[in-house]
């Protein structure tokens, strides 16, 4: 059996196994921070009955998750292979995770291309790179008549390269974020929002409680699933400088669009319910983005908000007509974290094998994986292949 059959395997080992009550009663864990990957991870925990504490200093979805694209994908960008074939088992997790939580998965696919010839050629070779990995998304290349059929609404140039990425789908991170909430109290698992950490209390070399700002909680694992802030609460840099993005909620519209439109600028997609989601693709200033230093989730003036607003509405316009009558229910500021490598970061700390570590730029995509896996890792104690290139050792 060669590495990448074995690895499968494994995945799916881990993936399908049934549900299971744990025997081990003496594991106490808290999981700091209820965004996607934190709350997945503490849903697969509460399901083995491990007595599990998810906290989060404002709520539940408040930070990134809140304030992402919600695009699923295992498209070009993650790359080596090893994180490529990783989204692809993302994927595969949400479909099952269909099959425990009553949640809408809109699998449309996307179109994405370039207007500058340089980008559309990087685009295609990208592309190409993808399409030799020895797994992979279903891709094609189609022409802009091929994508009117499509989308009729698009304005796509006469382009004879535009990339259908066939399996791309989008969720309602909020809602998803709710239902698993839920699961997990009904489960047995406590979880405690507006509790922020604070730090690790020991026994010796062994992890005790948890001090937070509404007292301790008793804990012998502790996961870090914080996004953000990872890097000041371990004081270590895991993650680049996070990077802001502007992601806008119409009212609800006609329905108009069917896919994910990943067009020169912006990005935008649309959910049942009618609203239009669009994404940019690193219009912030310089000077606005530090403005924005304390992260903040909302522009600090209407002027400001006003300005990208017609920033996006004018570069949307130039393939999309229907965006200047789109009416504005919500703009917020969402921070990526993204690790120094550009790849997930799972797993145990070499100094302490009980504090556990889940950070990653896509939680979106990931989510239902890593929080099986992880859960998986921590109750029965192993180590699993198909996460040994994401540890946290690689940067010691």
């Amino acid at each position: 059996m060669n590495r990448r059959h074995f690895l499968k395997l494994i995945t799916a080992i881990a993936l399908y196994s049934p549900f299971v009550r744990s025997s081990n009663k003496n594991l106490k864990i808290v999981v700091i921070g209820a965004g996607i990957i934190g709350t997945f991870i503490s849903y697969e925990l509460s399901k083995y009955g491990i007595d599990v504490t998810l906290i989060d200093k404002n709520k539940p979805g408040s930070g990134t998750s809140g304030s992402s694209f919600n695009w699923v994908n295992a498209t070009y960008p993650k790359k080596p292979y090893s994180y490529n074939y990783f989204a692809q088992l993302g994927i595969n997790s949400y479909k099952n995770l269909l099959k425990e939580i009553d949640i809408s998965i809109e699998w449309n696919g996307s179109l994405e291309w370039f207007n500058l010839r340089q980008d559309q050629l990087d685009l295609l070779s990208e592309i190409s790179q993808l399409m030799n990995y020895p797994t992979h998304t279903k891709h094609e290349i189609i022409n802009s008549e091929q994508a009117n059929i499509l989308e009729p609404s698009i304005n796509f140039n006469n382009n004879k390269n535009i990339v259908y990425s066939k399996d791309d789908g989008t969720i309602n991170t909020r809602e998803l974020i709710n239902l698993l909430i839920k699961s997990i109290k009904i489960n047995g698992g406590k979880v405690i929002t507006e509790c922020e950490y604070k730090k690790l209390n020991f026994q010796k070399t062994n992890i005790s409680s948890v001090s937070t700002s509404l007292g301790n909680i008793d804990a012998n694992k502790v996961v870090f699933a914080c996004g953000i802030d990872t890097n000041s609460l371990l004081s270590k840099n895991y993650l680049i400088k996070p990077t802001p993005g502007v992601i806008i909620k119409s009212k609800p519209y006609k329905k108009i669009i069917n896919k994910i439109i990943v067009g020169p600028g912006i990005h935008f997609y649309q959910q049942s319910n009618g609203q239009i989601i669009i994404g940019e693709q690193g219009i912030i200033s310089i000077t606005d983005a530090k403005s924005l230093k304390n992260r903040l989730e909302r522009f600090s003036s209407r002027s400001i908000e006003m300005n990208y607003l017609n920033k996006i509405r004018s570069m949307g316009g130039e393939f999309f007509e229907d965006i200047f009558d789109l009416e504005i229910d919500e703009v917020s500021i969402g921070w990526r974290p993204i690790p120094i490598d550009g790849k997930p970061i799972i797993g145990r700390l070499d100094h302490n094998p009980n504090i556990y570590l889940a950070t990653m730029h896509s939680g979106i995509s990931l989510g239902p994986l890593v929080g099986s896996l992880v859960a998986r890792e921590l109750v029965q104690d192993i180590e699993i292949p198909v996460l040994e290139n994401f540890r946290p050792s690689r940067f010691d």
